[in-house]
């Protein structure tokens, strides 16, 4: 008795993943009788992969995602200019120049290290910080000659929070890009498919069931083959895995 073999999705890559499903559908739309079989899923199948291939399209990285790495260097440069220029002061001649430096660097100890901060925080904590040094220690600013790298700072950081406010409103525009999620819908469904075939294949015979579930059983043998082939080569990597499921 013919029945759909099991397949495990866990080392599927999205492209593999989305093509096996492409596939399946295409043969479940040119099969009518086996499509009217299953019709409780067949619409919510094709729905399902019909998404996960527009996600797959889906640029993964934004347009503006490199700007906005070179924006963030650039800050991050800034600001370690500023912190390396306050503590030359340290090294100043003149005792009140030294005195200025030392107050300044007070606070950006107390800040610490923002450049491992997430960006949207690092893009407040940099503008509190401006802001603090600029309403509360201007005289320190200006002896030691670092207003014009404090004004840099902040206009370095005013134009990151503005390139990331464009990626935010382009990213919000666009189809979702989460595969991960998308391959998370098919693959229930794909097993009730195959649990509802192999069972009337059971109980009917497979006779009319017996190309589509050929077909099937030849894509799920050529992936396992392919996937096989990569994992004897250590090609897998683990952030290629995707939650598995296996159909009865």
């Amino acid at each position: 008795m013919k029945k759909i073999n099991s397949v495990n999705f866990q080392f599927f890559r999205n492209n593999e993943h989305g093509q096996f499903h492409k596939v399946i559908k295409d043969e479940l739309m040119n099969n009518p009788f086996v499509n009217s079989m299953i019709i409780k899923f067949s619409q919510s199948y094709v729905d399902a992969v019909t998404a996960e291939l527009l996600a797959i399209e889906v640029e993964q990285g934004s347009q503006h995602t490199k700007s906005i790495e070179n924006s963030d260097l650039f800050r991050d440069q800034l600001y370690r200019s500023f912190v390396l220029h306050s503590k030359s002061c340290l090294l100043s001649f003149e005792p009140a120049i030294q005195e200025a430096a030392d107050r300044i660097l007070r606070i950006i100890n107390q800040v610490g290290d923002m450049r491992k901060q997430p960006y949207n925080q690092e893009s407040e904590t940099l503008a509190s910080f401006v802001n603090q040094l600029e309403t509360n220690y201007p005289a320190d600013i200006s002896l030691c000659n670092a207003m014009i790298q404090l004004t840099k700072l902040k206009e370095a950081n005013n134009s990151f929070i503005a390139d990331f406010g464009t990626r935010s409103t382009e990213a919000s525009l666009r189809i979702s890009g989460d595969v991960r999620a998308a391959r998370g819908v098919v693959d229930p469904i794909f097993k009730d498919i195959c649990s509802v075939i192999n069972a009337m294949a059971l109980l009917n015979g497979d006779a009319e069931y017996s190309t589509f579930i050929d077909k099937v059983n030849y894509q799920i043998d050529y992936y396992k083959n392919t996937i096989s082939g990569r994992r004897s080569l250590g090609k897998d990597k683990t952030d290629e895995k995707v939650g598995s499921d296996t159909p009865s």
